[in-house]
């Protein structure tokens, strides 16, 4: 059905495929976006079209120029998590970057300087230089795919795959060589099939990097209080759905006499208190392993995970003492705090919630600034 296509066709089709990339990447860079990953990704794509072209016009028998080829292929992927290192704001190289990169260059010519060039010394030179580009891109592909898990990034698990989806294609290399398969010419071919699956998935999935976090934070830019920055409803009931469960603790936090604070102080005033409430009580929370937002006006609500249950309220006194620690200069202000646990058969935090007003209503009727469960 499919004439076989030829290496130099293949091959062409991965530079044109990889300066189309490194321009996109070089563009953004240079277009009005100043991030730095995008020099390392386009550096990656423009060295690897270079590589190839490398490849197929360097001459034979010179095995340091193959050899340098060999450490520039490595350096594509070094480039890549230099690059990832750079969008997380981490300094883009380490020294042990440098390992892949040499032991691909060294590697390459250790056959020749052991054997010299005797018959046999062709295919261990292949097999050398597979298994060392296979542990370059392992080792990208590797990080890639560990980062995403930790960040919960699709777009750095397809970048992560896409490396990765290299290594079998090594592996048939392998076993063709040590077969001793007569057509080895066509063992070129694997590679160049490969990067016209996963070149593109590779390049494609690097791009999505940067968007997917953008619509991450337009996401926690809608969950969010625009003045406090505390989660607002819809973010605080997204964040008490994961910890809703029974022995969970519902707090419901109102600040004590808010329209006083305005009308002697003024609205900025009123704001800044609300502001450093936030700040003090989100961070306790926080340290507890809870989420904390603002419900509208001065109400605020947090909620504690089931593990703090025998503790609860130490932790509910500990978040209303911090509230007393506000900034010198600022109004007097003081918090009143209701107390509830989500009860076994409880399904979410509401009805949890609902107990902690009634507590909140009760510490407002008995003085207010009080802790009530």
């Amino acid at each position: 059905m499919f004439h076989t296509p030829d290496t130099e066709t293949l091959r062409l089709c991965s530079v044109l495929t990889s300066i189309a990339f490194g321009l996109v990447f070089a563009l953004f860079r240079f277009g009005g976006r100043r991030e730095a990953y995008f020099v390392h990704w386009s550096a990656s794509a423009f060295l690897y079209a270079a590589v190839l072209i490398g490849f197929d016009s360097a001459p034979r028998g010179q095995p340091f120029a193959i050899s340098l080829l060999m450490g520039a292929l490595a350096a594509t992927n070094m480039l890549i998590v230099s690059g990832l290192r750079a969008f997380d704001g981490k300094p883009p190289f380490r020294l042990w970057m440098l390992a892949p990169v040499a032991g691909c260059a060294v590697v390459h010519v250790l056959p020749v300087l052991i054997a010299g060039r005797g018959p046999g010394t062709g295919a261990w030179t292949q097999a050398v230089d597979t298994v060392t580009i296979a542990i370059s891109a392992g080792i990208a592909g590797g990080i890639l795919l560990a980062s995403g898990r930790r960040d919960r990034s699709r777009a750095r698990r397809i970048a992560g795959l896409a490396i990765l989806g290299y290594l079998p294609g090594y592996a048939i290399v392998l076993v063709a060589i040590f077969s001793m398969t007569p057509r080895i010419n066509y063992l070129a071919l694997i590679p160049m099939l490969s990067d016209q699956l996963l070149l593109g998935v590779l390049n494609l999935g690097l791009l999505a990097i940067p968007a997917e976090r953008a619509q991450q934070r337009l996401i926690d830019a809608a969950l969010r209080d625009p003045l406090t920055g505390a989660w607002n409803r819809a973010g605080f009931d997204r964040q008490a759905g994961r910890l809703a469960s029974a022995g969970a603790t519902v707090l419901a936090i109102d600040l004590d006499h808010f329209k006083q604070i305005n009308d002697r102080h003024g609205h900025l005033a009123g704001d800044t208190v609300l502001i450093e409430l936030a700040r003090l009580a989100g961070a306790e929370v926080a340290s507890l392993g809870g989420a904390f937002g603002r419900l509208g006006g001065d109400e605020f609500v947090a909620i504690l995970p089931a593990s703090r249950a025998p503790d609860a309220q130490a932790c509910a006194s500990q978040i209303h003492e911090a509230c007393r620690k506000y900034t010198e200069g600022m109004p007097e202000w003081t918090t009143s705090i209701g107390v509830s646990q989500i009860l076994a058969g409880e399904t979410g935090h509401q009805a949890a919630l609902h107990r902690a007003d009634g507590a909140l209503y009760r510490a407002k009727l008995t003085g207010r600034n009080k802790l009530t469960a």
